[in-house]
């Protein structure tokens, strides 16, 4: 069972500029995910009308390239971004190296920040749950090559892996599956 959260950065501010803020929502947004497992995180820009890419590499950035989902269970998907604000985020994101799921006002999911998988990503959300072996015949690349872009999307919280109970194989058989934005079960104003 997961656990829904949502994150809503205009607590900080509604024009976030500084690093110092940045690291005061990291801080916080660290505080709110201490020892959690299971959550779908959402990190909620509505209501920031402009941010920096100081503050935006600060916050997400920093926060992104430290975070290890798979360990933690967790996905991330990031809302509430105005044209501006989304401009600043792909380039904090382009800078980081790190992809990030974005939902856009009609709450569609698009991975933004690494071209190669966001193929990879579309063809398994769209899915529901997948495993590897569909997906690789799917997008008619290797078993292998599917795997190593399945692993970074589980790293940055872009997919949840889960342990297939029903294979009928024998061995481990993974299921991955994008998680649902929104504000739901938890949330921080």
């Amino acid at each position: 069972m997961t656990e829904q959260v949502t994150f809503s950065v205009n607590q900080l501010a509604e024009f976030p500029a500084s690093r110092a803020q940045g690291r005061e929502g990291r801080a916080r947004l660290d505080d709110l995910l201490a020892d959690s497992r299971g959550l779908d995180l959402t990190i909620d820009f509505a209501g920031v009308t402009a941010m920096t890419i100081s503050f935006a590499d600060e916050f997400l950035g920093k926060f992104l390239a430290t975070l290890d989902a798979a360990s933690h269970d967790m996905t991330v998907c990031v809302s509430g971004l105005n044209a501006e604000n989304a401009e600043t985020v792909e380039v904090c994101l382009e800078r980081r190296d790190r992809p990030v799921v974005v939902a856009n006002d009609a709450g569609h999911l698009e991975l933004v920040g690494d071209v190669l998988l966001q193929e990879t990503y579309r063809a398994a959300a769209t899915r529901g749950s997948v495993r590897a072996a569909d997906l690789a015949e799917a997008l008619s690349i290797s078993p292998q090559n599917v795997n190593n872009r399945l692993k970074r999307l589980v790293a940055v919280g872009a997919l949840r892996k889960m342990r297939n109970v029903g294979a009928a194989r024998g061995g481990k058989e993974f299921l991955y599956s994008a998680a649902a934005p929104g504000r739901r079960n938890s949330s921080v104003a």
